[in-house]
């Protein structure tokens, strides 16, 4: 069977950068390995007609976010319109939790929850020509409503599922790059988290469990990586959980001699607790953490359901700074923040000496325990807005107001006279201490990469400070045409 996965293109109204290559369709292809797989990366090549007229697929997928669902049906309806014998499903974690959002004839599938398994079996039954009722976790449309197949929970050995399908992407790996401009890859180590944020729907799709791979199948995957891929990004949402397991992949990592750029994500408990794991992934390749700080207070960080400190986090920024590993923090802008709240943040910032950090606005996303506690408060519905830049919340400035503080807090953060204030005062440290060591900041961009950063963010900018003019507030017709389902008619990962 002619199969083509398609990653969307970005919305117009996305801020943020492209990411990665798309891990979830490289694992799908590498379920069917004995169909003909095409991936289509919309955000590189956007010439969809001319792909379906040459590769002929009779089965199209396409993965979408919420704020890709607009654009994601879009491209779904494009290939209906030129062959509606075309079989068409959509995936990913939008799909899971509001499945009656692609109840159109379009659509003939929707995949819940993690589909290693289900894809697998979805094609199986198509080329035999049976009925794919028979599929678990699926939701086929039929007669303009969902039919719901038998649910099953989600219980594979993460060591049993083969490894991405990369060669479908090496077209296109020239433009994954990180921020440094090097050749990147995605690896999966973990699926799901055990703790229970209510901003975050990842333990949810994975029904409260948290799943591991072998660190031996993980250096395995690690050292298939060609010698052109300089830089691994784990797209676990908590990596280094299983403390046993993350020292044994770093030495495993170290024992086989794998050179590799490695940046992880991580919580800060985890790492004020065991800064001796750390050193041990830095000797391993780590470069950086992305570490979800989200809140400078403490009853933030408990409404947030976080289950850490600011104590916590202080000392997490502190073990990185000592062991000169580099912090790409996260904040979470809440909508009701005054001009004070902004500043209180920037200063946090500043004597935390956060070099990368970044500022995501509280978004209530599908899934998340605070789409359900804050549906009736949203004033944007349009799916495209919800990309944690836009304030689909009520904010307490005036919306002008809110997207102001949002640049002027990005500008201070990345200015060039923090930056040089910055290198003045390791000069006067450096002095006082008369030669002796001192950690460095290396997440302090250089100057090139801040003078590059300047004038990629400087049209970002503008267009961030006039979002406020065309954003469709309630009452007004979305851009987009995707509205926001009510999270009373939305089942759960399994109904």
């Amino acid at each position: 069977m002619r199969i083509l996965l398609i990653k969307p293109a970005l919305s117009p109204v996305f801020f943020a950068p492209m990411g990665g290559d798309p891990l979830e369709l490289e694992y799908l292809a590498s379920a069917v390995p004995d169909h003909s797989v095409e991936i289509l990366d919309m955000r590189i090549d956007g010439n969809l007609q001319a792909r379906l007229e040459k590769f002929r697929p009779q089965l199209v997928g396409v993965t979408a976010n919420t704020c890709d669902v607009p654009v994601a049906r879009e491209v779904i309806r494009e290939v209906k319109k030129l062959d509606r014998g075309i079989v068409t499903a959509v995936g990913g974690t939008h799909a899971t939790f509001l499945p009656e959002d692609f109840v159109e004839p379009a659509f003939d599938a929707v995949f819940l929850g993690m589909a290693d398994i289900s894809f697998k079996d979805f094609v199986g039954r198509l080329e035999e020509g049976k009925d794919t009722s028979e599929v678990n976790n699926l939701a086929l449309v039929r007669d303009g409503r969902l039919q719901f197949t038998e649910p099953k929970p989600f219980d594979v050995d993460l060591d049993s599922i083969p490894f991405p399908a990369r060669h479908l992407t090496d077209k296109y790996r020239g433009k994954y790059r990180d921020l440094t401009g090097n050749w990147t890859a995605q690896v999966m180590s973990s699926r799901g988290c055990p703790f229970r944020c209510t901003f975050c729907s990842c333990w949810k799709i994975m029904d409260g469990k948290y799943f591991t791979r072998s660190p031996e199948s993980v250096v395995d995957e690690l050292a298939s990586l060609g010698d052109n891929i300089d830089s691994v990004q784990f797209a676990d949402d908590n990596t280094l959980h299983n403390v046993e397991r993350a020292h044994r992949l770093a030495r495993l990592i170290k024992e086989r001699k794998i050179r590799k750029k490695l940046s992880m994500y991580a919580r800060a408990d985890t790492i004020a607790r065991h800064p001796d794991l750390i050193e041990s992934l830095k000797e391993a390749g780590l470069a950086y953490l992305t570490v979800g700080v989200e809140s400078f207070r403490e009853d933030k960080l408990s409404e947030l359901n976080k289950r850490s400190s600011v104590e916590m986090n202080n000392e997490a920024i502190g073990v990185l700074r000592r062991l000169e590993v580099g912090n790409s923090a996260h904040f979470i802008v809440n909508p009701g923040f005054a001009k004070d709240d902004f500043q209180a943040l920037f200063r946090y910032v500043c004597a935390s000496d956060l070099f990368q950090p970044t500022f995501t606005v509280l978004t209530p996303l599908p899934g998340t325990d605070l789409y359900r506690s804050m549906y009736d408060r949203l004033v944007i519905k349009d799916y495209a807005y919800f990309d944690l830049a836009h304030a689909v919340l009520p904010t307490r400035l005036s919306r002008k107001a809110f997207y102001e503080q949002m640049v002027h807090l990005y500008a201070r953060t990345y200015s060039f006279r923090r930056y040089f204030r910055s290198l003045f005062s390791d000069l006067r440290s450096r002095s006082k201490k008369r030669g002796d060591m001192l950690p460095g900041r290396v997440d302090r961009l250089s100057f090139i990469k801040l003078c590059i950063l300047h004038v990629v963010g400087f049209p970002l900018a503008l267009k961030m400070r006039r979002v406020y003019k065309t954003e469709p507030l309630m009452g007004e017709m979305p851009a987009s045409g995707a509205t926001v389902s009510s999270p009373s008619a939305a089942p759960t990962a399994h109904p």
